[in-house]
């Protein structure tokens, strides 16, 4: 009895003991305290941080019960400080008193955003620290070279954005300083005047991440003496170029990014010996040449992106033999040969990219156990046949692009109910769309352009679809029936493309469509007015002109008449495209284009416009094309618009404008004009000299330098066709303006059958040209006219610093005149504002989704015609 109660009795004495002994030494110094609590009142907490860490942070508590907080066990000292991702806001100043905790090792500030504060030179009296991390912070300035003070550091992460940079000093003392660095990672940081050599001198290192720093040069030819390294990421650094590193056997590295650099050549055989390699990016280089089969030594690969370089040959076996693959992207290259043999031995595998090659056959019909594989990107390239069975059953497929291939047949029924994208377009495919694409209620992408498919697709199909972004239909011979129903409602739609898809009236579902901001109902049978109930503010809840969303509007080609809704210029913030071109729309164009408005394509063409030019097209600054050719429109020149200062594309042909085309007093006239067409109107006399002498853009143009932007992530194709054949001219009468002479990139002149008189300029291309080029002008002379002029009017070649030493253009050029009449002035080419394919839209690009999709429209050729009538 006695011994159970002395045991009791010690049991409990010990848990006192226990219990105080610990208590006391959890007590952090009261300075301490006191310093970690001002250092909370320097930053204010954003509240949508999912947690703030310093919430814990009280008054009369124990500052080693806090939240990242750590003390050292048996002195109570702050040793550790984890306030990552707490949502604090504000500048840590060099009297911080966070410097007042001398006994830190572990300081790790990463994910807040301290206001561009400087790495100020007190970190380097953190004398025993052994893990820093400022990462993503908002830190900026130049690093204060005191950080290489810190010894004992094994990790050091201050990888940002942009705005740190590393000066060449600080950087020499760290390698020098730091020995025991295990852990570098300077991401995003300047370290442009560093050599690539010096990235080799800490021998201790395990991860190295130096992506996006702008080095450049040449990285090192030679064995790298990294023994202990695990992680190499260089990605980004544009300049950097360099062959695949060399490594020895020694050398057990497990990730290896090269992405986004000039490293080139092939990749050599002895890349085999990197066998712990489970990750490898060599994505947007240089590289070249068939895949070594060595490669497929790299069984421990769960990570190969060897996308958009310029590897060719045969697709080899040697990708079947990664058998814990996940993510395999050799996109964009030049690949040869068949779908890859037996890849249902990739059993992990849940990234597929062949898009952008040369592949070709058909693609395998009896693939299984590919259970993980989520997306599939077979993109253009050469494959036929029909879609095998297993690609519409994968249970964890959500992204599926097979578009601009071969592929025939009908569709299959999907029964993969995890899809959320899926492109087919631009195949051979016909048949009825898939009833079970309409249960697929995770879609928000759905591209089935340019098919044959067929049959009759109703509007209420898609009422599940509620989360559909981006539906397209186009080029296919659909037929869209009760389009009129105002109940379908796709509360997520924001662009809508039915182009060619037998539609006769404006489809009523749209008032429905709040978040539309494309809209293509191009090349259809619609006719009729445009609905009062699509523009005008009524008892409707959403009405076009009140979708401030909408961006892009294409009706074009349609029996659309009536007026032009005047809310067109101001109904939406973002609005960017119009065309209503092939119409038969009248009266004005709307006059109330706002100040600050973002339209960039205006096209009315061939309509029955009328009335005169209204000056409220000036507020459209960032307008790029104006078409207004065949139609009705009296007016004279509307030379205000030479202001506007992204003008590329003027289109006035086949109007009633009349009188002179001068321009005003200022100074560069349409800075950046390149296609202008005044052709069957009435203007009168010459083409102002201020204009031949500035058209800048057309004659400093080059093809790379051509592209006109449109809608940032998303891409507008439009076409505008100046056609200079069997035009019924009249007359151009004066003299020949020198300033043509500059035009230095005629090749071809015809200005015969006019009533031209005076001397024949002299200089450059105009030393070349015949005597066709004038004929029947009975008033010209000189040279190539046998007929010669007056002596003291003879004409010189103009003096080399009369000609403007800019005005040379880079492009083959013609100038033609057909029939009873004359094209006159200049044309360069025969014209093509890029091929219209009436697909004018790119897919979205969601973030970094694998591939990019160019997103601008590139000017062919520049053009002036000139025509004056009598």
């Amino acid at each position: 009895m006695y011994r159970i109660l002395y045991f009791l009795f010690f049991l409990s004495y010990s848990r006192v003991i226990c219990f105080s002994f610990s208590n006391s030494t959890k007590l952090c110094p009261h300075h301490q305290n006191v310093a970690l609590l001002r250092l909370k009142q320097t930053f204010s907490v954003d509240v949508s941080a999912s947690f703030a860490k310093t919430d814990t942070w009280k008054e009369d508590t124990d500052c080693c019960s806090w939240d990242g907080v750590t003390c050292n066990r048996v002195t109570s000292l702050v040793i550790g400080l984890d306030l990552s991702c707490s949502g604090l806001y504000g500048t840590i100043h060099s009297n911080s008193s966070l410097f007042l905790l001398p006994h830190l090792r572990r300081l790790n500030l990463a994910f807040n955003d301290f206001n561009k504060s400087s790495i100020s030179a007190k970190f380097g009296q953190f004398r025993r620290m052994t893990h820093l991390n400022l990462s993503f912070s908002g830190f900026s300035g130049v690093i204060a070279p005191e950080i290489s003070h810190l010894s004992n550091l094994v990790s050091l992460d201050l990888s940002i954005y942009s705005g740190l940079g590393l000066e060449t000093s600080s950087f020499i003392a760290l390698t020098q300083n730091l020995t025991k660095l295990q852990k570098l990672h300077l991401r995003g940081i300047n370290v442009s005047s560093i050599l690539p050599i010096s990235l080799l001198n800490l021998s201790s290192l395990k991860s190295m991440d130096l992506s996006s720093c702008q080095l450049h040069g040449r990285f090192p030819d030679d064995d790298l003496q990294l023994p202990n390294l695990k992680v190499l990421k260089l990605k980004g650094n544009h300049d950097l170029s360099g062959n695949f590193p060399k490594f020895n056997e020694s050398n057990s590295i497990l990730l290896l990014d090269l992405s986004s650099t000039n490293f080139s050549g092939e990749l050599p055989s002895s890349i085999s010996i990197l066998k712990s390699l489970e990750s490898l990016d060599l994505s947007h280089c240089n590289f070249s040449g068939s895949i070594p089969l060595v490669l497929g030594k790299l069984t421990q690969i769960t990570y190969l992106d060897l996308s958009r370089n310029q590897f060719d040959g045969e697709i080899s076996n040697v990708f079947n033999r990664f058998r814990k693959v996940s993510v395999l992207d050799i996109s964009s290259n030049s690949f040869r040969g068949q779908f890859i043999a037996s890849l249902d031995n990739l059993t992990e595998l849940s990234f597929l990219d062949l898009s952008n090659n040369k592949l070709e056959g058909v693609i395998p019909s009896h693939v299984k156990e590919l259970s993980s594989l989520s997306s599939v990107h077979l993109s253009n390239n050469l494959f036929n046949g029909t879609i095998p069975s297993w690609l519409f059953s994968l249970p964890s497929l959500i992204e599926l692009d097979l578009s601009h291939n071969k592929l025939n047949g009908h569709i299959d029924e999907f029964q993969s109910p995890s899809l959320e994208s899926i492109d087919l377009s631009n195949n051979e495919l016909d048949g009825p769309v898939p009833s079970s694409i309409f249960e697929l209620v995770n879609l928000t992408y759905l591209q089935l352009s340019s098919n044959n498919l067929g049959g009759i697709v109703e509007t209420d199909m898609f009422m599940n679809l509620e989360n559909l972004v981006y539906l397209d239909l186009s080029y296919n011979i659909l037929t869209l029936s009760n389009y009129n129903h105002s109940n379908c409602a796709l509360p997520s739609l924001e662009t809508l493309l039915l182009s060619s898809c037998d539609i006769s009236e404006f489809p009523r579902f749209l008032c429905s469509q709040e978040l539309l901001a494309f809209l293509d109902l191009s090349n259809n049978k619609i006719y009729g007015q445009l609905p009062k109930w699509a523009w005008n503010v009524g008892p409707l809840p959403s009405l076009i002109c009140e979708m401030s969303y909408i961006e892009v509007l294409d009706f074009s080609n349609n029996n659309l008449s009536g007026l032009i809704p005047q809310c067109l210029g101001n109904f939406s913030k973002s609005f960017s495209v119009l065309d209503l071109r092939m119409n038969q729309l009248y009266g004005t164009i709307p006059k109330t284009f706002s100040k600050g408005n973002l339209i960039r394509n205006l096209d009315f063409n061939g309509n029955q416009l009328e009335g005169p030019l209204l000056r409220s097209l000036i507020n459209c600054r960032r307008l790029q094309v104006l078409d207004l050719g065949n139609n009705r429109i009296n007016d004279t020149f509307p030379h205000w618009l030479e202001t506007l200062p992204e003008l590329q594309v003027l289109i006035l042909r086949s109007n009633r404008f009349h009188g002179h085309v001068r321009g005003s007093n200022f100074q560069f006239p349409f800075p950046k004009l390149r296609i202008m067409d005044l052709s069957r109107n009435g203007f009168s006399a010459s083409l102002s000299k201020i204009y031949l002498k500035n058209f800048k853009a057309m004659m400093n143009a080059t093809e790379d330098k051509m592209e006109l932007k449109f809608m940032g992530e998303y891409s507008y194709r439009d076409s505008i066709m100046v056609t200079i054949k069997g035009f019924d001219f009249e007359f151009l009468s004066g003299r020949i303006p020198r300033e043509l002479t500059s035009l230095t990139f005629l090749e071809v002149l015809n200005l015969s059958k006019n009533h031209l008189t005076g001397v024949i300029p002299r200089g450059n291309q105009f030393d070349s040209f015949t005597n066709n080029s004038y004929s029947g002008n009975i008033g010209l002379c000189g040279f190539p006219l046998s007929k010669k002029c007056v002596v003291d009017e003879a004409p010189q070649p103009p003096k080399e610093e009369e000609v403007e030493s800019d005005t040379g253009f880079d492009w083959k050029v013609i100038l033609m005149g057909y029939g009873c009449g004359l094209v006159v002035g200049l044309s360069i080419g025969c014209l093509v504002f890029l091929t219209r394919k009436p697909k004018w839209f790119v897919r979205m690009i969601e973030g970094d989704r694998h591939k990019k999709v160019a997103t601008t429209l590139t000017l062919v050729i520049s053009v002036i015609i000139w025509h004056v009538q009598r």
